[in-house]
């Protein structure tokens, strides 16, 4: 479609910065003919659209705090900048009573796992409304570790009927395998080896923890210990035992003269090494993960290939934080009271979601960004559009109800405000058409028309 002075003219009334030999506004210019014809009247005279390019995500991220629903499951989301204050102000360590009050305007935000919990801590919050969040789970967990422990046992039945079918040096290895595990159930020490990955792991998790709201000695303490831990040697033998000791005390020194010093998840880090590194026993809770990860490794040349994945599969069974209330709570409560709070946000956050992924030749510029939840975001990693479409089958309606609350977020002169380009409505729009393969044509020509006074 060739377009005519005449239209042009008519166009730059409405946008006098608009430039036709510009690839980019004309390519603006012909996706709005398509839509309106030459009668730009269709376009809003009381704010005149600035179609500038945009190529990064910090537009789109501005826009977060206007409760945008995510573009796969719909639920308005919450605004990252929103919790890294409530983090900064120590919000989670205040009564469970304020807590909800202040999360009341997001409710609808909150689903699945973490809203039941949230439920457990407002009926509880209502006769200890002085207790803050922690200390209320911390009260009810006698309740979930017995629902959960019942869980776990049949599961644990199962897996042991699987594995009488074991070879004898198997069996034995099993056999003590489930004793350690069931000290660790019932808090009793055991004796676990040093892992250097471990460590770093760990490590590693809870500069991600400080990074949310704290400030820059902070940072400047997790990037020195981090600095530290990459001396440690991987393997932990008689000859690296000693030098690993060194490093982890060392480590332990920065920490005790730093603003960190009263971090629990450092130091409770930094105690337990020292005691696995003297070959101590310690009480250390049960985790599915790494039960899962030490059963592999017990049956990894296990010839009976066919055996090996029914006793994995049956470990499989064994109940989520991200299913079971029960597990949630029981592991929620070996972290500090602004990580509890933090866990229980951070599904609802908003994030950009790369629309074609960076993996497939996705590029980091606003035609490629929609919003979703990192939940979402994280579930759907780097499959292509379409199967996302294929989990989420209701991502056409959420698209557009996206869409929808981006526009009127543009009539409302937030978009003016801010100075983004309603340009990234129209791009969003043709995106999703393209990487549906045609299956979403998303409807916008509200962006058009001037809203009723």
């Amino acid at each position: 479609m060739r377009v005519s002075a005449i239209t042009f003219n008519n166009f730059n009334n409405y946008n006098p910065n608009f430039n036709v030999q510009n690839p980019e506004d004309n390519n603006m210019l012909q996706s709005i003919l398509a839509q309106c014809g030459t009668d730009l009247k269709c376009l809003p005279c009381y704010y005149p659209i600035n179609f500038t390019g945009i190529q990064n995500s910090s537009k789109l991220r501005m826009l977060f705090a206007y409760k945008l629903p995510c573009m796969y499951s719909g639920i308005p989301m919450i605004d990252p900048k929103m919790l890294t204050r409530w983090i900064r102000n120590k919000v989670f360590s205040r009564p469970a009573s304020q807590v909800l009050e202040i999360l009341e305007p997001h409710k609808d935000s909150f689903t699945g796992i973490e809203a039941k919990v949230l439920d457990v801590i407002r009926e509880r919050a209502a006769i200890h409304p002085d207790k803050n969040i922690k200390e209320i789970l911390k009260e009810v967990e006698p309740v979930f570790i017995r629902r959960l422990r019942k869980k776990q046992a049949a599961i644990f039945r199962e897996l042991s009927q699987e594995a009488q079918l074991l070879p004898d040096k198997y069996q034995y290895r099993f056999k003590m395998f489930m004793e350690e595990t069931d000290k660790k159930l019932n808090n009793k020490p055991v004796a676990i080896p040093f892992s250097s990955y471990e460590f770093k792991y760990k490590l590693a998790k809870i500069k991600d923890d400080i990074q949310n709201g704290q400030d820059i000695k902070s940072k400047k303490v997790m990037n020195k210990l981090l600095k530290e831990s990459k001396k440690l040697h991987n393997t932990t033998s008689s000859r690296t035992i000693e030098d690993q000791k060194k490093i982890v005390n060392f480590m332990e020194i920065i920490l005790k003269k730093s603003v960190l010093k009263n971090n629990e998840q450092l130091r409770n880090l930094i105690e337990v090494s020292k005691s696995r590194l003297a070959q101590d026993k310690i009480i250390v809770p049960f985790n599915r993960k790494s039960f899962i990860y030490d059963l592999a490794r017990l049956i990894e040349d296990l010839p009976d290939k066919k055996m090996q994945e029914n006793l994995l599969t049956i470990a499989q069974k064994l109940p989520t934080s991200q299913e079971s209330t029960s597990a949630y709570i029981v592991k929620v409560l070996s972290e500090p009271v602004d990580k509890i709070g933090y866990r229980l946000v951070w599904p609802s956050l908003a994030s950009v979601e790369h629309i074609l992924p960076k993996s497939e030749g996705g590029l980091d510029m606003m035609a490629n960004f929609g919003g979703a939840t990192t939940r979402e975001n994280s579930m759907r990693k780097s499959i292509p559009f379409v199967q996302q479409m294929k989990r989420r089958p209701l991502t056409p309606l959420y698209c557009q109800k996206y869409v929808d609350r981006l526009i009127e977020l543009y009539h409302s002169g937030v978009f003016g405000r801010l100075n983004v380009s309603p340009k990234y409505i129209v791009d969003f729009k043709n995106t999703i058409l393209v990487q549906s393969r045609n299956r979403i044509n998303l409807d916008i020509s509200r962006l058009y028309r001037k809203p009723a006074a």
